[in-house]
């Protein structure tokens, strides 16, 4: 089993001041030699297919969406970023939980 490229804890709801950013910055940089990154969601420890998001690069103003209804199985282009956040996150009704994104090299 490989190490995670990152393991983010996101919110399920927007964060105070922003428009739709639900989790800090984080890291994919320094995984560069794979070639996808394959996606988990869990909350509680329990794996979560209802949960979907999208994933954008910090820019400082402009930011750049990368992704869009990301879920729990995707697998993704590579995309080397020191600031990736995860953002406009779409929960059932009934998910008022924080959730926990693991992002795996493949």
């Amino acid at each position: 089993m490989s190490r995670p490229i990152a393991v983010v804890v996101s919110s399920y709801t927007v964060l105070t001041d922003q428009r739709s950013r639900a989790s800090g910055n984080f890291s994919t940089k320094w995984f560069s030699s794979c070639s996808s990154m394959d996606i988990e969601v869990t909350v509680d420890g329990v794996a979560n297919n209802d949960i979907t998001f999208s994933m954008a690069i910090d820019k400082g103003g402009n930011d750049e969406l990368k992704f869009s209804e990301v879920r729990n199985g995707s697998r993704l282009a590579y995309v080397s970023s020191n600031t990736f956040y995860i953002c406009k996150v779409n929960t059932p009704a009934n998910q008022k939980k924080n959730f926990t994104v693991t992002i795996k090299p493949a």
